[in-house]
Parts: structure tokens; sequence; C-alpha cells
């Protein structure tokens, strides 16, 4: 990839494609963008049950390496070319090497059970005893909003009473590692169907919930 990012300075580069048109994103329409997702976490946040604000214990602002994170999101954010990077980014594309390894051995089902498993615990201790007691939706909650291996990888997820929806973080980034180095045997239909719609089921099987996946562009899951 050819990117070249600034450690101490935001630059937002603008490369001129042979129509002279930029085919890198304009500092504007970045600007535009980072405002509205930041809208949009803002109102994700203020929409959680109260249990939700366990986690925010007010210790924030007594971490030392808040400025090496900030650091690290602007340079992630100032690459606009050959794509526009992400924060989930890496996060990505390891999902991604690890589904194609398993796919290529015809282990995908391993693989996702193996996944589920692991995190186990979590949902015995936790997320099953808050369904019972609380209802189903915290199901919902638990596996996204609550946790950082999601909120971490979707840019933004928007809650619903029994919903959640996001955009698929793993589309543009596949078909562009197929289309520039073709090293990847799974495509797209691939992570919907050998690992996102494996996990979350194997996740509500563990809580005792149903759930419901409507994949696409924007993917949605649902307790029935």
């Amino acid at each position: 990839m050819d990117a070249k990012n600034y450690s101490d300075s935001v630059s937002v580069r603008s490369t001129q494609s042979p129509q002279g048109k930029s085919s890198a994103m304009t500092r504007r329409d970045f600007a535009k963008q980072a405002v509205g997702a930041g809208a949009i976490s803002v109102f994700a946040l203020i929409s959680l049950p109260p249990l939700a604000y366990a986690w925010m214990d007010g210790k924030l602002p007594e971490r030392d390496d808040l400025g090496d994170a900030v650091k690290a999101l602007i340079k992630t954010y100032s690459i606009t070319d050959p794509y526009p990077l992400k924060f989930n980014d890496g996060l990505v594309k390891i999902h991604l090497q690890s589904l194609d390894f398993a796919v290529r051995k015809g282990l995908e089902k391993e693989h996702a059970e193996h996944f589920v498993y692991v995190l186990g615990p979590v949902f015995e201790r936790h997320i099953k005893p808050a369904v019972q007691k609380l209802g189903k939706n915290i199901f919902l909650w638990g596996i996204f909003e609550r946790t950082g291996c999601s909120y971490q990888l979707y840019e933004h997820i928007n809650i619903k009473e029994g919903e959640r929806s996001f955009p698929c973080p793993y589309k543009n980034i596949l078909e562009y590692l197929n289309k520039e180095y073709g090293t990847y045997q799974i495509v797209w239909n691939d992570v919907c169907t050998k690992w996102c719609s494996l996990t979350w089921n194997g996740y509500a099987k563990v809580a005792g919930v149903e759930i419901k996946i409507e994949p696409g562009e924007t993917c949605k899951v649902s307790v029935v």
C-alpha cells in the first residue's frame, strides 16, 4: 500500500488521477464523515441501558497513554489512498487472514466453534444470567456495544430494541485485497456464512437465545 503519514501533524494527501480528479478523500469530506460518525457514537452511547455505564469508571482522564492513542487515530485517518484507512483496518485483516486459512483447510466450522469456546466463560458467567434477569435484548448489548471486540470492529452500531445494525467492515477491504493481491480464496459471502453467522449463532446458543441475521453491506442482527 502506498500510504504516507506524518507522526506529529495531520495531513491528508490529495493525489490526482489522470482525469484530474482527486483519488483521495478531501480534508473537508473527511471532517464531515468524522463529525457524522461522532454524532452517531454519542447517540449510541446515550441509548445504552443504565447497566452500560458500569464500565465507565471515570478514570479515562487518568490514563497516561491517551496522547499516543489520539496520535495513532490521527495518523490512521490521515491515510486516504488507496482507500480511506479506518481504526479497524488491522483487526479486519486479521479476521480475514484467519478465516481464509480455515476455509482453505476445510475447518471453518471448527474455527468458529473455537472462537465461541474461548469466550464461553464470559457468556456463562455474565451474559446468560443477564438475559435471564433482564431479557434477551441484553444479549445484543453484550455482544455488540458493550465489548471492545465489536465497538473496535464496527464503525458504528445502530441500536434499536431487540435489534442491532452496523456497516459490514469486511466487504470493501476484502474486495480490495482480492483485486490487488489475489491471494485470498474467500469471498465476501464466505465472511457472512462461515464466520459472522457461525459465531453469532454460537454465542446465542450459549446464552440461550435465538437470533435472526440479515447480512448485507449493512448487517442486521435481531433477537427472536
